[in-house]
């Protein structure tokens, strides 16, 4: 897998750990996605962060923009989050 992001490191044989965005997610790119799953989606080169819904069929963006089923072919789910990855810190800055 090939992607223009930060970081990728495989956790298994289709999970791999993505940082996008400022966001760190186990991604499953073999996991179809349900409604309300968050996903990685591909829009001809452009990633981005979203959450699918079924009814109508839709990706809503983190950015507030809506990717409907009616588009043309260059939409693609790379993968379902998973699992997001936070750093949790005290405050003074030192990790727990």
């Amino acid at each position: 897998m090939t992607l223009p992001v930060q970081k990728v490191l495989a956790t298994s044989t289709t999970c791999y750990l993505v940082e996008w965005k400022g966001r760190s997610c186990i991604v499953d790119e073999k996991r179809r996605p349900k409604n309300g799953d968050a996903v990685l989606p591909d829009l001809s080169g452009i990633y981005g962060w979203g959450h699918t819904y079924m009814h109508p069929r839709r990706i809503i963006t983190d950015e507030g923009q809506t990717l409907e089923d009616d588009l043309p072919g260059d939409v693609a789910v790379i993968g379902v989050v998973t699992h997001e990855v936070t750093a949790i810190h005290e405050q003074d800055g030192s990790p727990i």
